[in-house]
């Protein structure tokens, strides 16, 4: 038997839970570091992970997933406190709503991913919610290793419970 959706929203939450404690882990004026040349500032990969966290929670609720997002807010990527909040509210929204699915309805909606085939590729058309839970898990610890190349350029400490990545 696979993994239960229950299973991965707890995966997500715990992973969510390391960008969340690699914010609170810094100061606020390291926001506006470029720790890597052609990178973004660390404002703009915490706020790049809300936007993204926002489309996940938007597919779930529209049924159709759209990275193409109209409201994106740059000040954010400058304000720690907002940013912290929102990234911790978008998740809990998240995780509840998609646990509302039972295993047996999990794959009885499904997600229109056709305004971002571009980053998905073609076998994505319909995802389910369970399918969807994975990918913001993937995206969420993909950004887990960029933090990280951004902690040891700029000689920052990394959070305690980064110990899982062995960077602590």
């Amino acid at each position: 038997m696979g993994i239960s959706l229950r299973e991965m929203v707890k995966t997500l939450r715990f992973h969510g839970g390391l960008i969340h404690s690699a914010l609170e882990s810094i100061d606020s004026e390291c926001l506006e570091i470029i720790p890597i040349k052609n990178s973004g500032s660390f404002g703009k990969q915490f706020r790049h992970i809300l936007d993204v966290r926002n489309s996940y929670l938007d597919a779930l609720q529209s049924g159709t997933l759209d990275f193409y997002r109209k409201d994106i807010n740059h000040l954010l990527e400058n304000n720690k406190q907002e940013l912290l909040e929102e990234l911790k509210c978008v998740m809990e929204e998240f995780s509840s709503m998609v646990l509302t699915y039972s295993s047996q309805k999990v794959s009885d909606k499904w997600i229109d991913c056709t305004p971002s085939m571009k980053y998905l590729g073609e076998n994505f058309r319909n995802i389910s919610p369970l399918q969807l839970t994975g990918m913001i898990t993937e995206h969420e610890i993909f950004h887990e290793g960029e933090l990280a190349l951004y902690y040891r350029a700029t000689n920052i400490k990394f959070p305690d419970n980064w110990i899982v990545w062995g960077l602590v």
